[in-house]
Protein backbone atom coordinates (compact mmCIF):
# COMPACT_ATOMS: atom_id res chain seq x y z
CA UNK A 1 0.00 0.00 0.00
CA UNK A 2 2.55 2.64 0.81
CA UNK A 3 5.28 0.97 -1.73
CA UNK A 4 7.37 4.02 -2.94
CA UNK A 5 6.20 6.75 -0.74
CA UNK A 6 9.45 8.04 0.51
CA UNK A 7 9.86 9.08 3.85
CA UNK A 8 13.05 10.54 5.66
CA UNK A 9 13.78 10.08 9.56
CA UNK A 10 15.79 13.08 10.93
CA UNK A 11 16.99 12.91 14.24
CA UNK A 12 20.51 13.15 15.79
CA UNK A 13 20.17 10.17 17.96
CA UNK A 14 21.03 6.94 16.00
CA UNK A 15 19.21 4.95 17.93
CA UNK A 16 15.71 6.60 17.33
CA UNK A 17 16.75 6.81 13.55
CA UNK A 18 17.08 3.08 13.56
CA UNK A 19 14.10 2.08 15.34
CA UNK A 20 11.80 4.33 13.28
CA UNK A 21 13.60 3.25 9.85
CA UNK A 22 12.85 -0.58 10.99
CA UNK A 23 9.29 0.22 11.65
CA UNK A 24 8.17 2.07 8.90
CA UNK A 25 10.36 -0.02 6.64
CA UNK A 26 7.81 -3.03 7.88
CA UNK A 27 5.03 -0.56 6.50
CA UNK A 28 6.15 -0.55 3.16
CA UNK A 29 8.05 2.89 3.17
CA UNK A 30 10.93 3.68 1.73
CA UNK A 31 12.84 5.21 3.83
CA UNK A 32 15.84 7.29 4.21
CA UNK A 33 17.69 9.28 7.49
CA UNK A 34 19.78 11.95 8.20
CA UNK A 35 21.24 12.79 11.45
CA UNK A 36 20.22 16.69 11.49
CA UNK A 37 18.95 19.77 9.86
CA UNK A 38 22.17 20.34 7.86
CA UNK A 39 22.69 16.93 6.51
CA UNK A 40 18.59 16.20 5.77
CA UNK A 41 19.17 19.86 3.61
CA UNK A 42 22.08 18.16 1.93
CA UNK A 43 20.24 15.10 1.34
CA UNK A 44 16.90 16.66 0.06
CA UNK A 45 19.06 18.56 -2.60
CA UNK A 46 19.64 15.12 -4.58
CA UNK A 47 16.95 13.28 -4.10
CA UNK A 48 13.14 13.19 -3.80
CA UNK A 49 10.94 12.40 -0.78
CA UNK A 50 7.23 12.30 0.35
CA UNK A 51 7.25 13.05 3.91
CA UNK A 52 10.20 14.69 5.98
CA UNK A 53 9.54 13.24 9.62
CA UNK A 54 11.84 15.84 12.07
CA UNK A 55 12.85 16.40 15.72
CA UNK A 56 13.12 19.85 16.90
CA UNK A 57 16.25 19.94 18.67
CA UNK A 58 19.41 19.13 16.86
CA UNK A 59 22.81 20.85 16.69
CA UNK A 60 23.29 23.00 14.22
CA UNK A 61 20.59 23.43 11.56
CA UNK A 62 17.48 22.17 14.06
CA UNK A 63 13.72 21.07 13.35
CA UNK A 64 12.13 24.49 12.87
CA UNK A 65 15.06 25.93 10.53
CA UNK A 66 14.91 22.74 8.27
CA UNK A 67 11.09 22.76 7.86
CA UNK A 68 11.36 26.88 7.02
CA UNK A 69 14.08 25.94 4.00
CA UNK A 70 11.85 23.15 2.66
CA UNK A 71 8.85 25.01 3.18
CA UNK A 72 11.04 27.74 0.79
CA UNK A 73 12.81 25.11 -1.80
CA UNK A 74 10.13 21.87 -1.12
CA UNK A 75 7.12 23.15 -0.84
CA UNK A 76 5.65 19.79 -2.10
CA UNK A 77 7.41 17.75 0.57
CA UNK A 78 5.10 17.06 3.61
CA UNK A 79 6.42 17.78 7.07
CA UNK A 80 6.09 16.16 10.36
CA UNK A 81 7.97 17.76 13.69
CA UNK A 82 8.21 15.10 16.64
CA UNK A 83 9.57 16.43 19.91
CA UNK A 84 9.64 16.36 24.02
CA UNK A 85 10.19 19.78 24.36
CA UNK A 86 7.16 21.67 22.46
CA UNK A 87 5.24 24.73 23.02
CA UNK A 88 2.29 26.81 21.67
CA UNK A 89 4.65 28.98 19.72
CA UNK A 90 6.66 26.80 18.25
CA UNK A 91 3.29 24.49 17.48
CA UNK A 92 1.93 27.81 16.04
CA UNK A 93 5.04 28.57 13.93
CA UNK A 94 5.25 25.30 12.23
CA UNK A 95 2.20 25.15 11.20
CA UNK A 96 2.09 28.64 9.96
CA UNK A 97 5.31 27.25 8.03
CA UNK A 98 3.13 24.67 6.35
CA UNK A 99 3.73 21.82 8.61
CA UNK A 100 1.63 18.37 8.13
CA UNK A 101 1.69 17.58 11.79
CA UNK A 102 3.11 18.76 15.00
CA UNK A 103 3.32 15.75 17.38
CA UNK A 104 4.37 15.14 21.31
CA UNK A 105 6.62 12.69 22.14
CA UNK A 106 6.30 10.11 23.58
CA UNK A 107 4.62 8.81 20.64
CA UNK A 108 3.42 4.85 19.45
CA UNK A 109 5.16 3.71 16.11
CA UNK A 110 1.30 2.90 15.08
CA UNK A 111 0.51 6.57 15.57
CA UNK A 112 3.58 7.61 13.35
CA UNK A 113 2.97 5.10 10.45
CA UNK A 114 -0.73 6.44 10.10
CA UNK A 115 0.30 9.89 10.36
CA UNK A 116 2.95 9.60 7.75
CA UNK A 117 0.05 7.43 5.47
CA UNK A 118 -2.06 10.36 5.81
CA UNK A 119 0.30 12.88 4.63
CA UNK A 120 0.93 10.81 1.89
CA UNK A 121 -2.40 10.93 0.67
CA UNK A 122 -2.18 14.82 1.31
CA UNK A 123 0.86 14.77 -1.14
CA UNK A 124 -1.51 13.10 -3.60
CA UNK A 125 -4.90 14.95 -3.91
CA UNK A 126 -3.97 17.70 -5.93
CA UNK A 127 -3.29 15.36 -8.94
CA UNK A 128 -6.10 12.95 -8.11
CA UNK A 129 -8.51 16.49 -7.99
CA UNK A 130 -8.01 17.30 -11.32
CA UNK A 131 -8.08 14.11 -12.53
CA UNK A 132 -11.26 13.50 -11.30
CA UNK A 133 -12.23 17.08 -12.33
CA UNK A 134 -11.47 16.43 -16.10
CA UNK A 135 -13.87 13.19 -15.56
CA UNK A 136 -16.95 14.93 -14.22
CA UNK A 137 -16.45 17.98 -16.73
CA UNK A 138 -16.26 15.66 -20.02
CA UNK A 139 -18.80 13.59 -18.90
CA UNK A 140 -22.55 14.30 -21.13
CA UNK A 141 -25.06 15.60 -18.77
CA UNK A 142 -28.39 13.47 -19.41
CA UNK A 143 -31.10 15.19 -19.96
CA UNK A 144 -33.55 14.41 -17.47
CA UNK A 145 -37.61 14.77 -18.49
CA UNK A 146 -40.00 15.72 -15.82
CA UNK A 147 -43.65 14.38 -15.50
CA UNK A 148 -46.34 16.95 -15.18
CA UNK A 149 -47.64 16.87 -11.31
CA UNK A 150 -51.33 16.99 -10.51
CA UNK A 151 -51.89 19.90 -8.07
CA UNK A 152 -53.67 18.95 -5.51
CA UNK A 153 -56.72 22.34 -4.25
CA UNK A 154 -55.63 24.43 -1.89
CA UNK A 155 -56.36 23.18 1.55
CA UNK A 156 -58.50 26.10 2.50
CA UNK A 157 -60.45 26.13 -0.63
CA UNK A 158 -61.60 22.31 0.41
CA UNK A 159 -62.40 23.74 3.92
CA UNK A 160 -64.56 26.38 2.39
CA UNK A 161 -66.74 23.87 -0.15
CA UNK A 162 -66.74 21.60 2.74
CA UNK A 163 -68.23 24.57 5.46
CA UNK A 164 -70.85 25.67 2.59
CA UNK A 165 -72.15 22.17 2.41
CA UNK A 166 -72.82 22.07 6.15
CA UNK A 167 -74.26 25.28 5.97
CA UNK A 168 -77.14 24.44 3.63
CA UNK A 169 -78.07 21.37 5.40
CA UNK A 170 -78.28 23.14 8.87
CA UNK A 171 -80.33 25.23 6.70
CA UNK A 172 -82.92 22.94 5.10
CA UNK A 173 -83.06 21.48 8.27
CA UNK A 174 -84.10 24.19 10.33
CA UNK A 175 -87.02 25.18 7.31
CA UNK A 176 -88.20 22.16 6.79
CA UNK A 177 -88.69 21.07 10.73
CA UNK A 178 -91.18 23.64 11.67
CA UNK A 179 -93.35 22.95 8.50
CA UNK A 180 -93.27 18.92 9.39
CA UNK A 181 -94.55 19.64 12.47
CA UNK A 182 -96.77 21.69 11.87
CA UNK A 183 -98.19 18.89 9.10
CA UNK A 184 -98.04 16.46 11.92
CA UNK A 185 -100.42 18.62 14.21
CA UNK A 186 -102.70 19.40 11.42
CA UNK A 187 -103.27 16.11 9.52
CA UNK A 188 -102.81 13.73 12.37
CA UNK A 189 -106.48 14.23 14.22
CA UNK A 190 -107.99 13.72 10.44
CA UNK A 191 -106.32 10.61 9.93
CA UNK A 192 -107.51 9.57 13.71
CA UNK A 193 -111.05 10.28 12.71
CA UNK A 194 -110.63 8.98 9.53
CA UNK A 195 -109.94 5.57 10.66
CA UNK A 196 -112.80 6.06 13.99
CA UNK A 197 -115.48 7.16 11.48
CA UNK A 198 -114.63 3.89 9.04
CA UNK A 199 -114.45 1.52 12.30
CA UNK A 200 -118.13 3.11 12.99
CA UNK A 201 -119.20 1.96 9.43
CA UNK A 202 -118.01 -1.43 9.81
CA UNK A 203 -119.83 -1.96 12.67
CA UNK A 204 -123.09 -0.66 11.64
CA UNK A 205 -122.96 -3.06 8.58
CA UNK A 206 -122.37 -5.62 10.90
CA UNK A 207 -125.83 -4.55 12.37
CA UNK A 208 -128.27 -4.14 9.94
CA UNK A 209 -127.10 -6.99 8.13
CA UNK A 210 -129.86 -9.41 6.64
CA UNK A 211 -129.63 -12.68 8.92
CA UNK A 212 -128.66 -15.41 6.80
CA UNK A 213 -131.58 -18.60 6.95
Amino acid sequence: MNAQKRVMLVDDEESVRLSWNRYLSQQGFEVTTAADGANAISKLQAEQVDVVVSDLRMPGVDGVQLLQWIHDERPQTQFILLTGFGSEDVEKKVRGLGAFDYLNKPISPDTLAAVVTAATHLKLMPEVALAEAAVVEAAPVAAVEVAPVAVAAPATEVQAKSGLRRFTEVAVGLVAAPVMGLAFVVFLPVIGFGALFYRMGETLKDLFKPAEI
